[in-house]
């Protein structure tokens, strides 16, 4: 019984059921939407306060990469955990429980008193943030149609560069106004209302719950049976390979921006939003033309791999950044940089769910996403040490810039075509 739920699902790959009516389907988009951009906004509180936490604890570049730190080497972990959970628990009930969890702690990171209690909190966010990802990825695979999948994915992944654009301005003016500690308090709450209003929704299309309950459970494919697949390590190793570049425009650039362009806390919440304006153009964009090369007879496989190339081949643009001595043309490389780094993005996002049945997706996206956070986490130790050793931004701009062209070279390697895996073998789920 369990084995012919889970090929039940193989259909749905080739055939697309709607379980929503157009309008519902906007709707939950949006709140997915919602519930990315407040997740990026308590992730990026830390990076934003950076200069006035440095000067709080008296932290050094090899400090703040351990607090950073603290929370991506808990979210590697996390994240994969998550996958499964959802994929268990169904993406109602999951991402409730995560939202509520990362919000309650980024509200207790107001109570920090120094590095090691900080890093604490931070890494206590990182276990609810984790289910953000994956659960719109899985919700993407079980209730889009193919053709407008990367667009909805786009749309949902743009909450990583709204919120970081919100946070600069927001926690700035918080912080001035009330002091650092307010500026995790008031960014916390923000996930409690998105929970109000989901579980609203959820209220009111009682198919979702359904849908949850018919796609998770015991029947969830056990990530032994997804790693014996090329497929689930080619998004690993394109997104540990990727990733790190994006984690340091999160994590680093207000930094660079005191450190290198001698900009205040309230110079920074006037332009550190600005590549993320971008990156949200982008993340539509992208979407938007994958969407339309398909509905002109592109196949999927020729679609995801040109957008793969278009992002290698320009990300690296970002080196011109750091030898600019003007703030402008600092900005616009990195905004440059960080456009085509998102057509990659949502496009290594895209890939799970083509290759897996939804039941599997969750599970298959949080095994990406910890190769993402792995290799994020080996880039940012990099980071603070190569800083503290050189005293130099141009190593550490130079370095991740190039990671992205092993990451093609390996991942195309790995992936193959593009397209179901039509000898999907799940004789490990069977009883």
């Amino acid at each position: 019984m369990q084995l012919q739920a889970i090929q039940q699902d193989e259909p749905r790959l080739a055939q697309f059921r709607p379980t929503f009516s157009r309008t519902s389907l906007v709707v939950l988009v949006a709140l997915l939407l919602g519930e990315t951009t407040i997740n990026y906004i308590d992730r990026q509180v830390v990076s934003v306060l950076a200069p006035t936490l440095r000067a709080e604890f008296s932290l050094s570049n090899a400090q703040y990469a351990m607090i950073l730190n603290a929370f991506l080497g808990t979210y590697a972990v996390a994240y994969a955990f998550a996958g499964w959970a959802l994929d268990r628990l169904g993406i109602s009930r999951g991402l409730s429980l995560a939202v509520m969890w990362w919000s309650i702690a980024g509200t207790l990171s107001a109570l920090a008193r120094g590095p090691l209690s900080l890093a604490f909190f931070r890494s206590l966010l990182a276990v609810g943030e984790a289910g953000a990802w994956p659960a719109f990825a899985k919700a993407a695979a079980t209730w889009v149609p193919q053709s407008a999948r990367t667009l909805v994915i786009g749309i949902c992944n743009s909450g990583s560069s709204l919120g970081a654009m919100i946070a600069p301005p927001l926690v700035a003016f918080i912080t001035l106004h009330w002091g650092w500690r307010a500026s995790f308090v008031v960014t916390g709450l923000l996930g409690f209302v998105w929970v109000a209003l989901f579980q609203l929704f959820r209220a009111r299309h009682p198919e979702m719950d359904l849908m949850d309950r018919a796609s998770g459970g015991a029947a969830a494919i056990p990530w032994k049976t997804l790693l014996r697949y090329r497929q689930t390590w080619a998004v690993f190793v394109c997104r540990f390979f990727a990733d790190p570049l994006w984690y340091f425009f999160v994590f680093w650039i207000p930094e660079f921006l005191t450190r290198e362009r001698g900009l205040n806390l309230a110079g920074i919440g006037l332009v550190a939003w600005i590549p993320f304006l971008v990156a949200d153009v982008a993340n539509f964009a992208g979407g938007f033309w994958s969407m339309r090369l398909l509905q002109r007879g592109w196949t999927v496989n020729r679609v995801r791999k040109t957008m793969m190339v278009l992002g290698t081949c320009f990300s690296p643009l970002a080196i011109v950044a750091v030898f600019s001595n003007s703030l402008f043309w600092t900005m616009t490389m990195i905004s440059v940089s960080i456009f085509f780094w998102i057509l990659w993005s949502i496009t290594v996002h895209s890939l799970p769910g083509d290759y897996f049945p939804p039941r599997a997706v969750g599970s298959a996206y949080g095994i990406a996403g910890t190769g993402s956070t792995v290799g994020s986490m080996i880039s940012t130790w990099a980071v603070g040490a190569v800083l503290d050793a050189t005293k130099s931004y141009v190593p550490v701009f130079i370095g991740l810039s190039l990671l992205m062209p092993i990451g093609l070279v390996l991942g195309f390697f790995l992936m193959r075509r593009v397209e179901p895996i039509r000898d999907f073998d799940l004789t490990e789920s069977a009883p």
